[in-house]
Parts: structure tokens; sequence; C-alpha cells
């Protein structure tokens, strides 16, 4: 038996760290895997969102840089980008957005990635999606505080290969657009 397709229904009170956990999963399976095709985070409203909780050091072998702190998606996606992972940020117009793209901008710059590192902003964007090089989370949630830790959300994680090449052939098309 394979597993290729999960879905998760979260409210406020129940799965409340089932899609934090995944995501988590998610990121490790890249970071230690690192390379190959473009990732994509695609959100109509993205933040900075708390992805990993290394307090007590549990994830200090992934970077031991990161230290015994929260660690956020912009650091991640750096960390992404650093070990030759190039990422694609599609997101709307919404000025919600302006902060996390100057922030992620910035540091990317500062690191030296910027070549990796592409932002699509669109006027009707409405697409959910996380795509890495083994998966891809799609559904209602949007990369914020409020998708991850409060709002009624359902996604879909999805493993197959015929599922993450039509998402790749999907969020690859924001470059033709956007150029």
């Amino acid at each position: 038996m394979t597993f290729e397709t999960r879905r998760i229904f979260k409210s406020a009170i129940t799965s409340q760290n089932l899609i934090r956990e995944l995501l988590q999963l998610m990121f490790l399976g890249e970071l230690l895997a690192p390379g190959g095709e473009r990732a994509w985070l695609v959100s109509p409203w993205i933040s900075n969102i708390l992805l990993f909780d290394n307090r007590a050091g549990g994830f200090g072998s992934v970077n031991p840089e990161w230290g015994g702190r929260e660690v956020r998606l912009v650091e991640v996606a750096i960390n992404l980008m650093a070990r030759g992972t190039s990422l694609g940020i599609a997101t709307s117009l919404d000025p919600h957005n302006d902060a996390f793209i100057g922030t992620v901008g910035e540091a990317a710059e500062d690191a030296g990635l910027s070549e990796r590192l592409l932002i699509v902003q669109r006027h009707h964007l409405h697409i959910k999606g996380i795509l890495l090089k083994r998966g891809l989370l799609t559904g209602s949630m949007n990369l914020t505080y409020n998708g991850l830790e409060l709002n009624d959300e359902m996604v879909a994680y999805d493993t197959a290969a015929k599922t993450l090449a039509e998402a790749r052939l999907n969020f690859e098309s924001y470059v033709e657009i956007d150029t």
C-alpha cells in the first residue's frame, strides 16, 4: 500500500497541530535533501509564520545557527535557498503581504541569494499551495497566523508524481505571466 493523499480538517478545537507538524515534516525533508526544481509558496495572504519551535533544541541538527528559539518562514526560506533550492512565492497584491515580501527579499539580498528567489504578485490570485520536491499541500489555508492557528481549514497533502507535476506546471506558469 502506498500513500498518496491525506486530507486534514482543522478547526480551532480539533487537529490544530496536525498541519503545523505536516509543514515541519515537509520543510525538514526539503532542508535535508535540497535542490532540484523550484519550490513554491502560493498564498493570497502570507506572513512570517512560526514553523519550528526550537526552544528545546530539537531542530538544532538541521541548522545549529537557529539556537534555542522559534524559527519562522523567512528563515526557513533563506535556509532552503542557501542549500540550493530556488524558491517561488506567488501572492496577491494585498498590502498585508508587503511586510513578508520586503523581509524575505531583504534577507535573500543580504545572504547573496536574490537570484534564487522569485516573487510574483497578482490581482486575483486565490490559489493556495506549498509545492516542495516530494509533496504538495493545498486547500483553504493561507500562510498566515489565522490560517494556521484560528480558522477552520481543510488541506490535502499529496505525494502522487502526476499531481506534483501538474501543480509544478501551473505554478511555473506564474513565471511566464510575470516576465
